[in-house]
């Protein structure tokens, strides 16, 4: 494999502790269309900030739970900033047009941004316990 810039063989580098030619062989399309690169991203990195969110809201339960309010509060506002960024996200999707998006939908069956575990894991942790996504 030939290095590209930024990579410093086995010296610990902003690529290598990124893991960053990985990272970017993980966006796999099912077509040709252009907006999917975008797509893939784009809840790719809506799953990657969902990690971060059930990490910190993990850490404010063991804060609360040990009467640490301070560092609790630490924990939620960072979820509140992470919760905010993932709204402003939503912008970036819609400059896909609808059609953009359908020309590569139909790929995706029976795939859906419902199927997100992480997604419902937030959900619980935060409070909403619907019986159907609780077995």
């Amino acid at each position: 494999m030939s290095r590209r810039f930024g990579e410093e063989g086995r010296e610990l580098s902003y690529g290598t502790y990124l893991k960053v030619p990985e990272l970017l062989r993980l966006q796999q399309g099912l077509s040709q269309e252009h907006d999917e690169l975008l797509f893939i991203v784009a809840h790719q990195v809506y799953e990657l900030w969902f990690k971060v969110v059930l990490f910190e809201l993990e850490a404010a339960r063991e804060r609360i739970d040990a009467d640490d309010l301070f560092f609790a509060r630490h924990h939620l506002q960072r979820v509140h900033v992470i919760e905010q960024l993932l709204v402003e996200q939503i912008d970036v999707l819609e400059t896909m047009s609808p059609q953009d998006f359908l020309a590569f939908r139909s790929k995706l069956a029976p795939a859906s941004g419902f199927q997100s575990v992480q997604f419902r894991e937030i959900e619980f942790l935060s409070g909403l316990k619907e019986p159907k996504y609780v077995a």
